[in-house]
């Protein structure tokens, strides 16, 4: 069971509005905000010099979490399906290189994330991946603002297919084809709605992630799982860390 945006044959622009569309609701509704505390923890405490975004997606999620350290280190942000159109700034870029978060190495000196991304993965490939950072000693942290159950599948529902169509105008960068597919022809809607409940069903709750991580951590590297509980929505997260600075 995969989300459409997962095929290489989902057309690019549908996968871009969906993920800007995603990635502004958790910025407006600021649900990612305790991850910037957490962050800045991690970088004093692993003397980090610069970060790397997975799966960024339109990149939303991981400037918004970068704007509000309080440690200004350059981001990189990396994805399979590269936003070419992104604008670089002083400390944030966007490889123009196919990245995929699987393959990649990882770099001392660097901290890993990813948000809202790793149900996007089987189970193997979630355990392949944080195990890789931690025979590393690579600094992580995995940001996820959805969980199971059928509260969760309605709220998706409502969201795809109700507040959809009255904040598609203020997304950014404004496109003429989003209001188009939204619309007038509604695909965007269904796309949206779609791949939202297919996340929902393939999310896991913070003690099925412990379930399946309990064997990664190491003398050397310890790996937390836990949850920040908002009325807004609650935000799992997973964060790997060296024992020893």
């Amino acid at each position: 069971m995969k989300e459409l945006e997962d095929y290489n044959w989902f057309p690019a622009a549908l996968r871009r509005w969906q993920m800007e569309f995603i990635g502004s609701v958790a910025v407006w509704t600021k649900l990612y905000k305790p991850i910037a505390t957490l962050l800045d923890k991690m970088i004093a405490e692993n003397k980090i010099i610069a970060l790397q975004d997975t799966c960024s997606g339109s990149g939303v999620p991981a400037l918004y979490v970068h704007q509000q350290l309080h440690n200004k280190i350059p981001l990189l942000l990396t994805d399979k399906y590269p936003v070419l159109s992104f604008e670089n700034k002083s400390s944030v870029s966007y490889s123009v290189n196919s990245v995929d978060a699987l393959k990649m190495q990882p770099v001392d000196g660097l901290c890993y994330t990813m948000y809202n991304s790793f149900h996007h993965f089987t189970n193997e490939q979630q355990q392949s991946f944080i195990n890789k950072l931690a025979a590393a000693n690579a600094p992580f942290l995995v940001a996820e603002i959805l969980e199971p159950g059928i509260i969760n599948v309605v709220k998706i529902f409502l969201t795809g297919m109700v507040l959809q169509l009255f904040i598609a105008p203020f997304i950014k960068p404004m496109s003429f084809g989003r209001l188009f597919f939204t619309y007038i022809i509604p695909v965007n809607l269904f796309t949206v709605t779609y791949d939202g409940i297919i996340s929902v069903l393939k999310s896991k709750t913070v003690q099925q992630y412990k379930t399946l991580l309990k064997n990664s951590s190491t003398q050397n590297f310890t790996i937390t799982v836990n949850n920040i509980k908002n009325w807004k929505g609650n935000v799992v997260y997973i964060k790997g860390q060296p024992n020893t600075i």
